[in-house]
């Protein structure tokens, strides 16, 4: 019997995870119909795209707040949809404003929830354990830690490990000349404009001080080159190599990193390099973060170690000047480098093994055998 699974991702990153997912789990559902929310990736692996990331991705408390009314019909349209539809399972990515709100709409018509990639509970946001509970049927967590904080709250969680150890290159690969830092700015359109200038003046002091370093930068490929030709054009005298789509090969080959905080951060610590995580939002964003955050840390890597691993610039802080000093005070500490490579292993065994996908959509599998007829 053919089975109608809707599946909701919002953002480009929960689209990447999710066409990763669905070509592990397409092969094991060979008699199964999928549609909803999402992006290139979905389609490509036969996802019945009814919204499109690119109209539903939003960063920050200030934009939210402006498309509310966007967020209202999106979820007018997905609810009017289950219900025409009748989906027999939901698997929700990421994006828990709507996801969760989606949830409990699902879970009132009785239709079993599995949620993978949770929002960070552990990080901020600690109420949203409740409706996870009573709305999601399983979670697929990415950290190994996720699962006993899910489970000690009465919630059914699998860890299956996060699937960008799986796209990261052979250990060794990749060859660094001299000093070679790596600029990471984002994936978003706001963070790049937001964040790249920094960056880019505090590459000028470093080189100003040290001037045989290079710099990569990675680019996003969903923002437009000339986006980042605009920013680079002004900087001619950096030895600057542009490198698009490729932020393992961009690491691979660099020392050290100067990080937008993010998922970019997970990717650096995989590859074990050195870094600085930075990042900038709006006050009203920064306000609604400091009173609801449950750690002292925004950097990925440092609430996964428990402690600050690397260092974070945020907000006032995340000058060229402070970017640049910092960068130089690690890069010329070479016990300070190793000791960092250390611990940023240690991250990474968070992580899990290669297999994550594989491992979410097997679950999957088992679930649909174990409690859909």
């Amino acid at each position: 019997m053919e089975k109608n699974i809707l599946i909701i991702a919002g953002e480009a990153s929960g689209d990447v995870r999710g066409g990763e997912l669905l070509s592990e789990l397409g092969p094991l559902l060979e008699k199964a119909r999928f549609w909803g929310f999402g992006g290139d990736n979905m389609s490509a692996c036969g996802v019945e795209i009814i919204e499109h990331v690119r109209d539903l991705s939003m960063v920050g408390l200030v934009e939210v707040l402006r498309k509310l009314p966007s967020v209202h019909a999106h979820y007018r349209k997905i609810t009017t949809q289950v219900l025409e539809r009748k989906p027999d399972l939901a698997i929700l990515i990421d994006y828990p404003g709507f996801n969760l709100k989606t949830a409990k709409f699902l879970h009132r018509q009785g239709i079993p929830v599995i949620y993978y990639i949770i929002p960070q509970v552990w990080a901020w946001g600690a109420w949203r354990l409740g409706a996870i509970k009573e709305h999601v049927s399983k979670a697929l967590v990415l950290f190994d830690f996720e699962q006993k904080l899910l489970e000690d709250n009465g919630i059914d969680a699998v860890f299956v490990g996060h699937p960008l150890v799986d796209e990261a290159p052979r250990e060794g690969s990749g060859e660094s000349k001299g000093k070679t830092v790596a600029l990471l700015p984002g994936s978003r359109e706001n963070e790049v404009h937001s964040m790249l200038p920094v960056m880019l003046d505090a590459a000028e002091k470093i080189n100003s001080s040290c001037d045989d370093t290079r710099f990569i930068l990675a680019e996003s490929a969903n923002i437009p080159e000339s986006t980042y030709s605009e920013m680079t054009s002004v900087h001619g005298s950096l030895d600057l190599e542009r490198v698009r789509n490729d932020t393992f090969g961009c690491l691979a080959r660099s020392d050290f990193a100067i990080v937008t905080s993010g998922t970019a951060t997970l990717e650096t610590a995989i590859m074990e390099k050195p870094m600085i995580i930075t990042y900038k939002a709006s006050v009203i964003t920064e306000l609604f973060y400091k009173i609801l955050r449950r750690v002292p840390f925004l950097g990925l890597v440092n609430i996964i170690a428990g402690r600050q691993v690397v260092p974070e610039l945020l907000q006032a802080e995340a000058t060229a000047g402070n970017l640049s000093a910092k960068t130089l005070e690690i890069l010329s500490d070479n016990t300070r480098m190793e000791s960092i490579r250390k611990d940023l292993a240690e991250v990474k065994r968070h992580l899990g093994e290669k297999g994550a996908s594989r491992r979410a959509a097997e679950e999957i599998k088992r679930f649909i055998d174990e409690n859909i007829s």
